[in-house]
């Protein structure tokens, strides 16, 4: 297995694709929304699952315009690079809302209600 696919081809059967981007951008937004990873992370995950599950058959790979399921190797990573663009979110966020603070509560979180009026 190659462990970059530098050509549509290699697409899904190598263990970082122009996808993994995507998936890193996907964690990076959700993290700079705030909403919590243990919310996203099953759904970064569950998508994976029925992406494989898509793949094996005509329809799928006709939607994802590929000649059949990843490797697990590629799965894995693009969970993990979820993961890695969501943590970048998050410590973005932890620096501070405002210009010149830092504290935490310049910094709540979508689950602690930031953006709620109450």
């Amino acid at each position: 297995m190659r462990l970059v696919a530098t050509r549509k081809a290699e697409q899904n059967k190598a263990v970082a694709d122009p996808w993994t981007v995507v998936h890193f951008s996907a964690g990076l937004a959700i993290g700079l929304m705030g909403i919590p990873l243990r919310w996203t992370l099953p759904l970064a995950a569950g998508y994976e699952l029925v992406e494989q599950l898509l793949e094996r058959k005509r329809f799928g790979q006709e939607l994802f315009n590929t000649s059949g399921p990843e490797k697990l190797g590629n799965a894995l990573l693009d969970v993990g690079a979820f993961t890695a663009g969501h943590r970048l979110g998050e410590a973005w966020n932890a620096t501070g809302d405002r210009e010149g603070d830092s504290s935490p509560a310049a910094s709540r979180s979508f689950e602690e209600g930031a953006g709620r009026r109450d």
